[in-house]
C-alpha cells in the first residue's frame, strides 16, 4: 500500500512539474477566472459610484449563464488537454526510456498503470476544484452586489424564477443565486464525465511513443466516432434504422446527454440532480465505459514488450 501511494504521488508530481499542466489548469477554468475579475471590478465600480443594488433577475441570469458556460466549455476543451497529459504520462515515457526504468523496480505492471491513472484523475479533480473555487468567488461577489441580507422586497421576489422562489423558506427570503448543492453536483458531474475520456486516451497512449501523435490520433478517432453518432441518429437513421442501433454503441453520446444545456440548467434550477433518471443513466454508462477502457489498457500494458 505504501509503495502504491508513493508511486501515485510520484506520478502526480511529474504531471504538476510540467509547465503546460499549469497552463492547462488556467485554460480549463478561463470562464470562471475572467468572470471573477469582471464581477470584482463591477463590485468596486458600483460601490464606488454608489449605484446600490443590482436587480436580482439580471444578476441571476448572468450567474446561471456563467455556470452553464463554464460546464459546457470545460466539456468541450478538456479532451484536448487530457489527451496531452495522458500522452506525456505514457507515450513520452516510452520514447525516453523512463517506463523501462520504472519497470526495473520491484513493482507490478498493473500498479504502474493504476498509479498513473489515479494521478491523472487527481489532476482532473484539481482542475475541477480550481474552477469551483473561482465560481464560488463569483457567487460571493454576486450575492454581495445584490445586498444579500434581510428580506427580499416584493418586486425582487416576483422577478425571481418560480422554481427558485418556491424553494425559499416562508419566514426568511434570502437571495439564492445558485444553491451550494446545485454547484457541487455540477462540479461532480464534470469530474465523473471526463473519467471515461482518460481511459480512452490511456488505451491509445500504449501504442505510441509521441504524445503529439498519440493526441492527434486519439482525438481524430474520438471526433470520428462522435460524427458518426450525429449522422447516424440524424440522416442515416431515416435511411435504415440499423444505423440508429449502431449509434447507441457510440460512447460519446453519453457525454452529449450528460452535458446538454437542458440538463445543466435543470440542475441549476433544482429541477434535477445526479440521481435523476436521465443524468444517472448517463453517469452509469460512463462508469461502465471507464472501467472497460481501464481493463483494456491494463491488459494491453501487461502484454506489451517493454523490457527487451
Amino acid at each position: 500500500m505504501k509503495r502504491m501511494l508513493f508511486l501515485i504521488l510520484f506520478e502526480l508530481k511529474k504531471i504538476l512539474n510540467r509547465k503546460k499542466a499549469l497552463l492547462f489548469l488556467l485554460a480549463l477554468n478561463v470562464v470562471p477566472l475572467v468572470a471573477s475579475l469582471a464581477l470584482l471590478i463591477a463590485f468596486v465600480k458600483f460601490r464606488g459610484f454608489g449605484f446600490g443594488q443590482i436587480q436580482f433577475s439580471v444578476l441571476y441570469e448572468i450567474v446561471q449563464g456563467l455556470f452553464t458556460g463554464h460546464v459546457k466549455l470545460f466539456a468541450f476543451i478538456a479532451p484536448f488537454f487530457l489527451a496531452l497529459v495522458v500522452g506525456d504520462s505514457f507515450s513520452t515515457e516510452f520514447s525516453r526510456g523512463y517506463m523501462k526504468m520504472l519497470l526495473l523496480t520491484p513493482i507490478n505492471r498493473w500498479q504502474v498503470i493504476t498509479a498513473k491513472t489515479v494521478a491523472i484523475m487527481i489532476f482532473l479533480l484539481l482542475a475541477v476544484a480550481i474552477g469551483g473555487m473561482f465560481l464560488q468567488a463569483d457567487l460571493l461577489i454576486a450575492r454581495t452586489l445584490t445586498q444579500n441580507s434581510g428580506d427580499i422586497s416584493e418586486t425582487l421576489l416576483q422577478s425571481m424564477p418560480e422554481s427558485v422562489r418556491n424553494s425559499l423558506p416562508s419566514d426568511a427570503k434570502p437571495l439564492y443565486l445558485v444553491s451550494t448543492t446545485s454547484a457541487l453536483q455540477l462540479l461532480a458531474m464534470t469530474f465523473f464525465g471526463n473519467l471515461m475520456l482518460i481511459g480512452f486516451f490511456i488505451v491509445f497512449s500504449l501504442f505510441f511513443e509521441s504524445a503529439i501523435l498519440m493526441s492527434f490520433t486519439s482525438l481524430s478517432v474520438l471526433m470520428a466516432v462522435h460524427t458518426f453518432y450525429l449522422i447516424a441518429t440524424g440522416l442515416l437513421s431515416k435511411i435504415d434504422p440499423v444505423y440508429n442501433q449502431l449509434a447507441q454503441w457510440c460512447f460519446t453520446r453519453h457525454l452529449d446527454d450528460l452535458f446538454a444545456i437542458k440538463s445543466i440548467q435543470n440542475i441549476l434550477e433544482g429541477k434535477a440532480g445526479l440521481l435523476s433518471e436521465g443524468i444517472f443513466s448517463s453517469l452509469l454508462a460512463i462508469s461502465f465505459w471507464t472501467a472497460a477502457f481501464y481493463l483494456l489498457a491494463t491488459l494491453i500494458f501487461s502484454r506489451r514488450q517493454i523490457l527487451h
